[in-house]
């Protein structure tokens, strides 16, 4: 099976899986922040495979107010549907997501990538 490659401005996402659920290795090569987005229906589990990044999340659903927490290699974070969030990379490294379906049209995005 071949693994699907897509280049990111951050760096890119391998996608090994796509079906009944989703599994992708993020991999950071540049210290950038994904934008600030949401899903109305994925529900997405990020663990750290490797380096540190800073998950930004909203308190509510759908709102722009962020709290910030670090994760490191090991640690993971759930995020449901409409939870907007945005993923900060400080040492580079990468991610695995498991999560519901990937689908381009439910990405709702906030606020454009940053360096």
């Amino acid at each position: 099976m071949a693994v699907e490659r897509v280049w990111k401005s951050w760096g890119y996402e391998e996608i090994l899986h796509n079906g009944e659920y989703c599994c992708k290795k993020l991999v950071y090569t540049k210290h950038i922040a994904s934008s600030m987005h949401y899903h109305d229906t994925k529900h997405e589990t990020f663990v750290v495979g490797a380096g540190s990044f800073i998950i930004e999340t909203a308190k509510e659903l759908r709102e722009r107010t962020k709290q910030s927490r670090l994760a490191v290699s090991g640690s993971f974070v759930i995020l449901p549907p409409g939870m907007t969030h945005r993923i900060r990379c400080v040492e580079l490294g990468f991610l695995v997501e498991a999560s519901t379906p990937d689908d381009p049209l439910d990405c709702v995005r906030l606020e454009a990538s940053e360096t």
